[in-house]
């Protein structure tokens, strides 16, 4: 509270009352006079100004039943007349800027005390406001780390993804390389299945053995036939056999006085050696020779002109 609050004839002591515009014409001049010169009275009328504005809010507005209201403006009716007879025949009374100037001090100490107040709640409504920004601020970084995280995770998976189809592409190709390895395995141990059966085939006591001779001029090639007597199957290993071109191989034929049966067709390796198994429709030694013979690859149902090897059993 200000100096002047306590001096009920000081202009400044109206202040309140001013901020309320309550002030007649001639203390109102006193009073913006002594404003202009003191930024001091300036500051409390601000402040005044505010708590003033907010007066309208301090109370519920409320509207009166009208036979209330009635009787209220009667009331004020009369007491005008009654005022204005009483005036006619009082005395002189007091001033209403002298009324108000000692109704001033009380009024200034309420809007003191509203402006403390109010001050009170802004203090603690910032102090509410600081919390919640901090603790925003706090959200917002959480999320910031959440999203790192989340980024990070995301990369992570992305780079294992990129691993695992690496890894499912060599899979792959070591199931593929697995799988013609097993294919060859395969054809080596039938190759092995077939070496050991022509060993022992050819190794068996009482085997004949027939001899297949060259019939062109400057081809060294020949043949050997092994069979039994009244069997069906024989083994024909040879030598010497020239290279066949893309799409040919060897075949050969039985033959007998009513014509030649197609039998088994075969290749030779480079060096002209190879071997075939052959079967017979009915026993060997019931046909009267053997002959090989050159036709396109997959075998012919008739031989060829083209007659490498011939031998007679």
């Amino acid at each position: 509270m200000n100096a002047h609050d306590h001096d009920p004839s000081s202009p400044a002591s109206q202040i309140g009352a001013y901020a309320l515009g309550a002030l007649d014409l001639e203390d109102r001049l006193q009073l913006e006079a002594l404003l202009e010169r003191s930024p001091e009275l300036q500051e409390e009328l601000r402040q005044l100004r505010q708590v003033v504005a907010l007066l309208p809010y301090a109370a519920t507005p409320v509207t009166p039943p009208a036979r209330v209201r009635e009787r209220l403006f009667a009331r004020i009716s009369a007491a005008r007349a009654e005022g204005d007879a009483s005036r006619a025949a009082a005395p002189p009374a007091t001033s209403p800027r002298r009324r108000m100037r000692w109704l001033m001090p009380g009024l200034v100490a309420v809007l003191t005390a509203l402006v403390v107040a109010l001050s009170l709640a802004t203090l603690s409504l910032s102090s509410s406001i600081a919390r919640l920004e901090q603790t925003n601020r706090e959200l917002v970084a959480g999320v910031k780390r959440m999203q790192q995280t989340l980024a990070e995770t995301e990369a992570r998976q992305e780079q294992l993804a990129a691993q695992l189809a690496a890894g499912q592409e060599q899979l792959k190709v070591l199931a593929t390389r697995l799988e013609a390895g097993e294919e060859r395995i395969a054809r080596l141990g039938a190759d092995l299945a077939r070496d050991d059966y022509v060993i022992s085939f050819i190794s068996a006591p009482g085997v004949a053995t027939r001899q297949l001779r060259s019939v062109r001029s400057g081809v060294a090639a020949q043949g050997e036939m092994y069979m039994y007597p009244g069997h069906s199957s024989a083994v024909v290993i040879f030598s010497g056999l020239p290279p066949l071109a893309p799409g040919q191989v060897y075949q050969f034929w039985f033959a007998d006085e009513t014509g030649q049966v197609a039998g088994e067709t075969f290749v030779v390796d480079p060096t002209g050696i190879g071997y075939v198994v052959v079967e017979a429709p009915r026993e060997v030694n019931a046909f009267r020779e053997v002959m090989i013979t050159i036709e396109p690859s997959g075998g012919s149902a008739t031989p060829s002109q083209n007659v490498i090897l011939e031998g007679a059993l």
